[in-house]
């Protein structure tokens, strides 16, 4: 109060025109600021009353901040219009998710092969795991402010073709991979060798014509068969995902299309974060039962029966834990899905035990990214991509050697540079993510990059978001997925130094 007094003294000293500027100005700062706080309070606010562990006021602090940070990237991509999205919001606000969510609700125990009961870890280290995930939010904050990515973004990018030739070849290549995803083994179809080549063709391939199909709608450039292919290749996705037993894949299909919307209209879709939220929550409660039932060898049945069977399994433990809505049977509906996405626990156990237990290890988790790119029909015997996953399930004592075969437990690229070079590795490797993603923003989601290239960046933003994959399969899995795509994009793509974004025909063949 004092300042705003001694601020409206001094305002007082200067012309009126000048005065009513500078008025302005002040209120536009102050309103940024209400902007950017108002919903990080409100949701750090409406976790501390709902808790149901102690959190220290430090604790709070850095929940809070944590969030803090993707509001304030995201209100100042609302005043900028150089990126199609906000990459760094969207990524530091999954860490906040996966970091400050479960320090309220996820219980801080960890369970270790050799003891009966989960171990408690220390409020300390709980702390140290809140306060990295800061440090990571922050290091890759200055890794994109240093703008090195733009001295490694290539000049010449892949164009799409405007022709009706290429609309059409669009529609058969979301069609081909619609039927060829639906069918039950196709993955395998070429064997061991080329599952990889054969999930891309399924997954993202398919994703890339759907959100060029998409974007072309939104504009009101598409016709009543794109609208026809857009919903059913939405719900044959709906089928396949949620009838194998998989959410993440639909899931991840609901985030495209959130990322889509927010990309034409540069604004927040909040009904589609909320559906995606309860959609998680709801079927997260069942899909252990599902499991049980429908991963058993020689299991027989429709897709129809198994979603409903998941539906009803999960109807039936959010029934009873609404006509019982006390802390505990709240917390134990709610644990699986929240258990699924918070990785303090895991950060926290690390913490406790590097390096007293387990030694840094310099760098021999990232052996991996040295063959990542040799595709695995070349090299049959290719070593696994789980090694680093592997050493940290048994260095940790998650599971034992005997067990690799049939669990595998991700910690995170975060918590694994921690593993490798301790507090310093978290802010260097962290720094190099920035200068990652800053290209490719630039690469493929800038104003200039073109219909192509954008719609490649949207296709694997849930990939960019699955901060719980460690460095090898985080990037490795990138790469891979950008290459093979194009590959098979070649007869509509031509590669021009264009700086103007071209638009996509709306022809039809």
């Amino acid at each position: 109060m004092l300042q705003l007094r001694l601020c409206a003294r001094r305002l007082r000293l200067f012309p009126a025109e000048l005065r009513v500027k500078v008025t302005r100005h002040i209120t536009t700062d102050i309103l940024q600021w209400v902007n950017i706080l108002i919903l990080p309070v409100i949701a750090t606010s409406f976790l501390w009353f709902t808790k149901a562990n102690d959190v220290s006021l430090t604790q709070l602090s850095l929940a809070l901040v944590l969030l803090i940070v993707p509001s304030a990237s995201y209100n100042h991509w609302r005043r900028t219009e150089r990126e199609r999205i906000p990459l760094f919001a969207i990524l530091s606000c999954m860490y906040w998710l996966y970091y400050a969510v479960g320090l309220f609700w996820v219980e801080p125990t960890i369970f270790i092969r050799t003891s009966a009961l989960p171990r408690a870890l220390s409020e300390s280290a709980i702390t140290s795991g809140v306060g990295m995930a800061l440090l990571g939010v922050c290091s890759l904050w200055l890794g994109i402010r240093s703008r090195i990515g733009r001295y490694l973004v290539l000049r010449a990018r892949p164009r799409l073709k405007s022709t009706a030739t290429s609309l059409n070849y669009i529609r058969l290549v979301l069609i081909g991979g619609s039927i060829l995803g639906f069918s039950q083994g196709a993955t395998y179809t070429f064997g061991e060798g080329g599952r990889q080549m054969i999930t891309i063709l399924i997954t993202t391939v398919p994703l890339l014509a759907f959100v060029l199909l998409l974007r072309n709608l939104l504009r009101g450039e598409g016709t009543s068969i794109d609208k026809a292919l857009i919903a059913g290749f939405i719900g044959l996705r709906f089928l396949s995902g949620m009838s194998s037993g998989w959410l993440g894949g639909f899931v991840g299909l609901m985030i495209i299309l959130g990322v889509v919307y927010l990309s034409e209209r540069r604004r927040l879709p909040r009904t589609a974060l909320l559906l995606v939220v309860a959609f998680t929550l709801f079927f997260q409660v069942g899909k252990q039962d599902f499991r049980k039932a429908y991963w058993q060898p020689g299991e027989q049945s429709d897709r129809i029966e198994r979603i409903e069977f998941w539906i009803n399994t999960s109807l039936s433990q959010w029934s009873d834990a609404l006509n019982h809505p006390d802390s505990e049977t709240i917390r134990s509906v709610v644990n699986p899905s929240l258990s699924r996405v918070s990785l303090l626990t895991q950060t926290a156990n690390v913490i406790e035990q590097t390096p007293s237990e387990v030694p840094y290890q310099y760098g021999a988790l990232y052996s991996y990214m040295l063959i990542t790119f040799i595709p695995r029909f070349i090299w049959p015997d290719k070593p696994s991509v789980n090694e680093a996953n592997q050493f940290y399930q048994v260095a940790y004592g998650l599971t034992s050697e005997d067990e690799l075969e049939h669990v595998s437990i991700a910690v995170g690229v975060l918590t694994e540079a921690y593993i490798n070079f301790g507090w310093i590795g978290v802010a260097g490797l962290m720094f190099l993510g920035g200068i990652f993603f800053d290209t490719y923003q630039r690469t493929f989601l800038s104003t200039e990059a073109g219909v192509f290239m954008n719609a490649m960046g949207i296709v694997l933003v849930p990939q960019l978001l699955a901060v719980e994959l460690q460095l090898s399969q985080y990037l490795g899995g990138v790469f891979q997925q950008i290459v093979f795509t194009m590959l098979v994009m070649l007869p509509i793509i031509s590669l021009r130094r264009a700086r103007t974004s071209l638009q996509l025909a709306s022809a039809t063949g």
